[in-house]
């Protein structure tokens, strides 16, 4: 493979292909970004040109990264982290001026920097923000960074703390209300919807843990059952979820109200919450899954204390 142009590389490319990697959708980079679509694909193409590779697959609910893509994502993901400090520099000297790394799950991250930045506005906050979905790279944001605040799926906050004993892991939600998603003309809609009847369609994994994915309550279910279940894959991004799920014949289950509570008749996507009792079938036998705020102790200031209290209180509306 050729030498790699480095002095052709640039930053914003750089960006683009790491937000391309975490959520596998041109269009949502473009919309997260503010950045036109052809840009994207002009830095895509000026990508795939200095690194020899294609980098990415297209599929009809996305951009998918191959194996080369996912070796470069890790190197490329610490330098974009490393530029981000450049902002941290300048708000040195300007004290009164707070930046933040907030890191969500993929299918809720579309629902909180709305509300926090117009909270942000309504408390008059000098309070600088920048989102990204959730990774299996993601706690080592506060390695470089004390002040990041990460929300994330885990089934024990243990799981975190084994990352690193120092961070502080407090649980914000427990995950226990369970919303079946599909496309509108979905054949499981015309049947009694049961543990039963969704484990007869190919299924999608929303979740991605601490090192790798992690089960949905629902595979854990019907492991423990011997229920026979075709998980496709696992898709994070909530617009790529619906992209796959608007023209196919899976299905998908998400805690998540907030995805719910999104949906519209233009969405293509139609979303129903199990019933009490298929919910307390599933989690008479499995643990639910629990969202949890991870942030390092130390980092307490009057802006970081302010805005862990608005996500508490946003997590109670939106999950």
């Amino acid at each position: 493979m050729k030498p790699i142009e480095l002095d052709k590389l640039d930053l914003l490319t750089l960006t683009i292909l790491v937000n391309l990697y975490e959520h596998k959708s041109a269009t949502h980079v473009s919309r997260m970004l503010d950045i036109p679509a052809s840009k994207i694909s002009r830095c895509l193409h000026t990508a795939r040109l200095i690194f020899g590779d294609d980098l990415f697959i297209r599929r009809k609910y996305g951009l998918v990264p191959n194996d080369y893509a996912g070796k470069i994502y890790p190197i490329a993901k610490e330098i974009v982290d490393c530029a981000k400090h450049f902002n941290r520099v300048n708000s040195a000297e300007q004290l009164h001026h707070r930046y933040f790394e907030l890191t969500f799950p993929g299918m809720i991250a579309h629902a909180y920097p709305r509300a926090l930045m117009h909270a942000i506005k309504v408390h008059n906050k000098n309070i600088h923000i920048n989102v990204s979905s959730w990774s299996n790279h993601s706690l080592e944001t506060l390695t470089n960074d004390h002040h990041a605040i990460i929300l994330c799926a885990c089934k024990d906050p243990d799981e975190i703390r084994f990352f690193d004993q120092k961070l502080q892991v407090e649980v914000l939600a427990t995950l226990n209300r369970q919303y079946l998603l599909s496309c509108k003309k979905h054949p499981v809609l015309k049947q009694e919807i049961n543990l039963e009847t969704i484990a007869k369609y190919p299924f999608i994994n929303t979740f991605i843990g601490v090192k790798a994915p992690i089960l949905n309550p629902f595979q854990e279910y019907c492991q423990s059952h011997n229920l026979t279940l075709n998980t496709e894959m696992t898709i994070t991004s909530i617009s790529s979820l619906f992209e796959y799920l608007s023209d196919c014949n899976s299905l998908a289950i998400t805690p998540y109200k907030a995805v719910y509570d999104m949906l519209d008749d233009d969405s293509g996507i139609h979303a129903c919450q199990l019933s009490e009792v298929e919910c307390e079938r599933i989690f008479q036998v499995v643990e639910p899954l629990k969202l949890v705020m991870v942030t390092y102790p130390t980092a307490d200031n009057e802006e970081s204390i302010w805005l862990k209290k608005k996500i508490r209180e946003l997590t109670l509306e939106l999950v």
